[in-house]
């Protein structure tokens, strides 16, 4: 069972937990503007380098699926502080049920050292990563490490009391799926007012981004109702020189229905293809963007993004499959019994084996990008020359 282990020390005070006590409707086109251009250290580290060609050639000339991984995502605690009606995993009213919510700070830290035995990128998430009340000392100590990239995920509420994750932060990512606040409220299924106070708080740290040097990037989760909205979430992100992410709704690891064959939204999606040629800070590939518009069958990769959960748990080959507990996957080993990640990857590969070949359950970026990418090297040396050098900041024009 995934996070077998249970440790409750140091959960999030009542305060921490609760959300906040304290409109407008998407357009039908994009008004789009100018790319703002900004310069982040986005240079892929000698590891990443190897390990991307070593992969490549495998998928290409082998029939071996499991690849050496690029990027750990760490989810630091299961604990949240909203309840996002698409969530499928975790929610303020879950809380009470997690009994695996996070490890307490040395034990964290000591998952952080086996992980970075193996892996140079890390991704910090949960539940809501700021939760963990050592986050701020975790995130510090993975640029200790030296992480060659450490990014966190949020949504955002907590951030200004846990602004000293901000010096070690590559990129930030805060969601927001609605700049209609009472739309949003109704989303986050929480008390009004919260939605409006994280929009404050993506305002804020837009400003700050080039004074501690991280990327901020929004993530929209785009339902079959909230098109509109989306659109108009980008066209804020461009205003505010906020790069920005789509990401569409899944229902049970698929795409929403709703979604695949549909017409706006493939629409939306072209707009914002549109928006990353021309030099918009649009997280994705080209590749990953073109796969969004019909969800196209693909070999999936998913151990080029490996998941660690909050207890220690090494998942394989990705959670999903994982938790069908079809003995295609599942939890071989927990990185607190190990000191080096190579040895806890190599036992999971050989309790459970290749990755299944044909999975429809992927199409999260997390997976498919890597996936995508993967078996197009050329193109992703392409998407790396094109979109990693950015010139230096300047105004945003109308066009």
């Amino acid at each position: 069972m995934i996070g077998e282990r249970t440790h409750r020390i140091g959960a999030p005070t009542e305060s921490e937990r609760s959300t906040c006590q304290d409109s407008r409707a998407g357009p039908p086109t994009l008004r789009v503007v100018s790319p703002v251009r900004r310069r982040f250290p986005r240079s892929t580290g000698l590891a990443t380098a190897r390990s991307f060609v070593e992969n490549a050639l495998r998928a290409r000339f082998t029939a071996n699926r499991v690849m050496r991984p690029i990027v750990a995502t760490y989810h630091v605690t299961s604990y949240c502080n909203l309840n996002c009606t698409y969530c499928e995993d975790f929610g303020l009213a879950k809380n009470a049920r997690m009994m695996n919510a996070l490890l307490p700070r040395e034990q964290a830290m000591q998952v952080l050292r086996v992980i970075r035995t193996g892996i140079e990128n890390i991704i910090f998430t949960g539940g809501e990563t700021l939760l963990h009340p050592a986050i701020e000392d975790l995130v510090a100590y993975a640029a200790e490490l030296r992480f060659r990239y450490i990014s966190l995920i949020t949504n955002g509420l907590l951030l200004p009391k846990r602004e000293r994750v901000l010096p070690h932060l590559s990129r930030l990512v805060i969601s927001l799926d609605s700049l209609d606040t009472a739309a949003w409220d109704a989303i986050l299924a929480t008390r009004p007012g919260t939605a409006a106070r994280i929009i404050a708080v993506i305002e804020r740290y837009a400003r700050l981004q080039e004074t501690y040097g991280y990327r901020l990037v929004v993530n929209c989760v785009v339902m079959p109702k909230t098109i509109g909205m989306a659109r108009d979430v980008i066209e804020f992100c461009v205003g505010s020189r906020i790069g920005f992410s789509i990401s569409p709704q899944g229902v049970n690891d698929q795409p929403h229905a709703d979604l695949v064959d549909n017409d706006d939204y493939r629409a939306l999606i072209e707009d914002v293809l549109r928006m990353k040629r021309t030099g918009h800070d649009v997280l994705g590939s080209t590749v990953y963007l073109e796969h969004m518009l019909r969800f196209d069958e693909f070999q999936c990769y998913p151990t080029l993004n490996v998941r660690v959960m909050q207890n220690g748990d090494l998942v394989y080959p990705c959670r999903p499959i994982a938790d069908r507990a079809d003995g295609q996957g599942g939890v071989a080993a927990n990185l607190l019994d190990f000191e080096r990640f190579e040895d806890a990857f190599a036992l999971a590969v050989r309790r459970y084996g290749q990755p299944p070949k044909d999975c429809r359950s992927c199409f999260q970026q997390c997976f498919a990008e890597p996936s995508l990418l993967v078996r197009r090297p050329f193109r992703a040396l392409v998407e790396m020359r094109r979109y990693a050098a950015r010139p230096a900041p300047r105004p945003a024009e109308a066009v």
